[in-house]
């Protein structure tokens, strides 16, 4: 069963990692043809579509997989209407709001594109939700096909159509097109007849079971794009445009390896969560590969983020320096805080990430502090980061506290990460000093060893490591015929 589990979450990481992948090229297609301002408003629609979608995620697809009994047509009749009346509301609350939010952002022309977003949330209100019903026997194969034909259906009609594409008007039609291919999608993969249904007590279950997670939502755009939402606030749309794009140079990576540290070693941290001194030697081994992970991330896109974002978006959208440091410190204590999270969900804590996130939130405050008072991009991110520690920190001496799991094995990860962060900086801005930038960088290079020394000493600690474990079920997966 746990072979199975695991078996079948390997379609979810796929679809995400191929959806993340396609979202990448799309948008560095798109930068290449619009430059930093435009990408600057193609962002604030962006952002303004993705936060009223969070805000309105009741979550009826969740407990249709989640409910016992999810699989009753009336059941799935109720949740789809549920989509439905979400879709009309976001539509009128869009068109609603688009004169306002231009005249606040000072952009009349955003008016007519926000208000055209209200179809895409119209639209996806009609969603069929049968590809998320099986879920509940875990087959998450037609979830995959539905997310995966849509992203690549519309990457495939940016570049096809790319010569055309002038303004960040163009986020208005690939949106519609997504959300039309999602719908037929979903409809076309589907095992039962598309209708509707309204069972007052099967609502009601529904709204109690998503207002909170429409709360947690509203939280995790705060922890996960309050960042972009202070620049859109304090800087103009050619900043927001550089920066929305480093952002996510640096942000796709630690998605991709937080869902698939996720996938892997979840299952066995939960596997011994009734043997303390198996769980810590395991959450030792995952500690050292991270740490060694994040501070690797985080030293190649300090010193190469600019390169990359020169090549693959243009030079007219590269950052200062100090901003792209920023960014990959952020995103590297983010892939050091998936090791608490890993742990207390490993025991059924899911109040850990929530605070960790609440946490989070205090960088946001301090980044919209610096930002609207004129700081610079810098200070926004800088603020970030100081959120990312409190984060980091917090969520250990919590899981400490209410699991009593030893937190060292992640103060230790931490340690060399920031010995290795400032030497790498240090040896990044040595100016015209060679000897200094070189024994900066043999100084780095000392803490990475460290790093991989600590991870070489506790997977030898074990006649099986977590990382061979996880491996070998992995490979077992494939061979069963997973996908």
């Amino acid at each position: 069963m746990a072979v199975w589990k695991a078996r079948s979450a390997i379609p979810v990481a796929a679809s995400q990692i191929g959806c993340e992948g396609l979202g990448l090229l799309r948008n560095i297609i798109l930068a290449r043809l619009l430059g930093p301002s435009e990408m600057g408003v193609f962002a604030t629609l962006a952002i303004t579509l993705s936060l009223l979608d969070m805000l309105s995620d009741l979550g009826p697809d969740r407990l249709l997989i989640q409910a016992e009994d999810g699989d009753r047509k009336e059941f799935q009749a109720t949740a789809q209407t549920m989509l439905v009346i979400r879709g009309m509301v976001c539509s009128v609350l869009l068109v609603g709001a688009a004169m306002p939010i231009a005249g606040l952002l000072g952009n009349p022309s955003l008016a007519w594109m926000i208000a055209a977003l209200g179809a895409v949330a119209g639209l996806r209100g009609l969603l069929h939700l049968d590809f998320k019903r099986v879920q509940r026997d875990h087959d998450f194969r037609s979830s995959m096909i539905v997310e995966l034909i849509s992203a690549g259906v519309t990457t495939a009609a940016v570049a096809v159509f790319a010569k055309h594409i002038h303004s960040a008007s163009a986020f208005v039609w690939i949106s519609l097109l997504q959300v039309v291919v999602l719908v037929i999608a979903s409809h076309g993969i589907a095992t039962r007849r598309y209708w509707l249904g309204y069972r007052p007590e099967i609502a009601g279950r529904l709204f109690r079971f998503g207002w909170p997670l429409a709360c947690n939502s509203l939280i995790m755009f705060g922890a996960l794009q309050g960042d972009r939402l202070v620049v859109l606030a304090s800087a103009a749309a050619a900043d927001l445009g550089r920066y929305a794009v480093a952002f996510q140079l640096t942000m796709v990576p630690t998605l991709l390896i937080s869902r698939l540290t996720s996938t892997l070693f979840l299952p066995v941290l939960a596997r011994s969560q009734t043997a303390p001194e198996k769980f810590a030697a395991r959450l030792d081994q995952i500690a050292a590969l991270l740490g060694l992970i994040a501070l690797s991330f985080t030293l190649c896109v300090m010193w190469t983020g600019n390169l990359a974002i020169g090549i693959l978006y243009g030079s007219a959208f590269q950052v200062t320096p100090a901003l792209m440091t920023w960014l990959a410190i952020m995103q590297g204590l983010r892939i050091l805080r998936a090791v608490p999270s890993l742990a207390a969900l490993a025991r059924a804590d899911s109040l850990n990430p929530l605070a960790s996130n609440v946490l989070r939130l205090t960088g946001i405050i301090a980044a919209a502090t610096v930002g609207l008072s004129g700081w610079g991009l810098e200070a926004i991110a800088a603020a970030g980061c100081g959120g990312e520690v409190v984060a980091l920190i917090g969520s250990a001496l919590l899981l400490h506290r209410r699991q009593g799991t030893q937190p060292a094995a992640i103060w230790k990860a931490s340690s060399l990460f920031f010995a290795a962060v400032i030497l790498g900086w240090l040896a990044f801005t040595a100016g015209s000093s060679m000897a200094a930038r070189i024994g900066f960088a043999g100084l780095t290079g000392g803490i990475v060893l460290m790093a991989i020394l600590n991870f070489w000493r506790t997977t030898g600690s074990q006649n099986a490591s977590t990382i061979s474990t996880a491996v070998v079920e992995t490979r077992a997966m494939l061979a069963d015929g997973g996908i």
